[in-house]
C-alpha cells in the first residue's frame, strides 16, 4: 500500500477521468483543506456563448473536491463513497470565469467524514455556491489496492 503523502496529490485528482475532463487543478493544499480550480471551458456552459458554467459542472466539481478533501484526511488509500451531497446555489458564476472551490473537513469519525466547500468565481470573495458532503471510507481489498502504476503520468482517455 502506498501512503498518500508519497504521491503528488494533483496526480490523485487527475487520475479520476471526469476530473481530468473538467480540467480540475489542485490550486492549494493546507492542513485544513484544499483549493481546487475548474477553468472556464465552453463545453461546460449552460447555454452556448453565455460564458456561464452550468450548475451540473459545479456539482461535479464539488463532489470531486469534497471527495479529494476526504482523501486528504486519510493516511493511505481507502475506498470512498459519497453518501450525501447537498449543494446550494446563491448566484451564477461570472461569465467566462474559472471557478474555485475551497474545502474544509468538518469532522472525521469512524468510517465517515463530513466536509464542506464554498465555490467562488476566480478572483471573487463572495461565494456563488456552497456544498456539504458526507463520505464513507473503508479498507480496500487486495484486488482494489492502488499501486504507483495506477496513478497515471499521461492524460487518461476521454
Amino acid at each position: 500500500m502506498i501512503p498518500i503523502q508519497d504521491i503528488a496529490f494533483d496526480k490523485i485528482i487527475l487520475s479520476i477521468p471526469h476530473a481530468h475532463r473538467l480540467g480540475l487543478r489542485l490550486y492549494e493544499k493546507t492542513a485544513t483543506g484544499l483549493t481546487i480550480e475548474m477553468p472556464y471551458n465552453p463545453e461546460l456552459e449552460t447555454f452556448p456563448n453565455s460564458g456561464i458554467i452550468a450548475n451540473g459542472a459545479i456539482t461535479a466539481l464539488l463532489d470531486t473536491a469534497l471527495g479529494a478533501a476526504t482523501y486528504a484526511q486519510l493516511k493511505s488509500y481507502r475506498r470512498i463513497v459519497t453518501l450525501d451531497l447537498r449543494v446550494d446555489y446563491f448566484e451564477k458564476p461570472e461569465p467566462y470565469s474559472s471557478v474555485i472551490v475551497k474545502t474544509r473537513c468538518l469532522k472525521k469519525a469512524d468510517q465517515i467524514i463530513f466536509v464542506q466547500g464554498d465555490v467562488f468565481s476566480k478572483g471573487e470573495t463572495k461565494p456563488i455556491a456552497h456544498g456539504v458532503g458526507v463520505f464513507s471510507y473503508a479498507e480496500m481489498t487486495a484486488s482494489e489496492e492502488m499501486s504507483e502504476n495506477d496513478i497515471q503520468d499521461e492524460d487518461p482517455p476521454l
